[in-house]
């Protein structure tokens, strides 16, 4: 259940709340040319991006060359989101790479708070 529900929780707060707030920027325009909605994905993914590295930051094992990690798999994810419309895409997507982290232990992966041992 923890891969679950932290999971959700970052799929929804890092992935899917960033791209949505930048994606629904531009109300009422029916039908934006190709060019507009790929720089509005494009603003999104960056928005989800900052929002990933901001938080990550606060986690000491992330402050080198580990951040480019999470950077990279969050890009993926959120860009399934982007790409099919459903945030379920992005939830989904997190909640298994959680649960992948509580399957193979804190010793092999950092997915998974806290991350340290007392």
């Amino acid at each position: 259940w923890v891969g679950v529900i932290y999971g959700m929780i970052d799929g929804l707060l890092l992935n899917v709340m960033p791209a949505l707030v930048v994606m629904r920027a531009w109300p009422g325009e029916a039908n934006p040319s190709r060019q507009k909605l790929i720089t509005r994905g494009l603003l999104a993914l960056m928005a989800s991006i900052f929002v990933t590295v901001a938080y990550h930051l606060g986690y000491t094992e992330f402050h080198g060359i580990a951040i480019l990690w999470v950077v990279v798999g969050n890009s993926i994810i959120t860009s399934t989101y982007l790409l099919t419309g459903s945030p379920l895409s992005a939830v989904i997507t997190h909640i298994i790479m959680h649960i992948a982290a509580v399957l193979h232990g804190m010793e092999t992966v950092l997915m998974l708070p806290p991350h340290y041992v007392f």
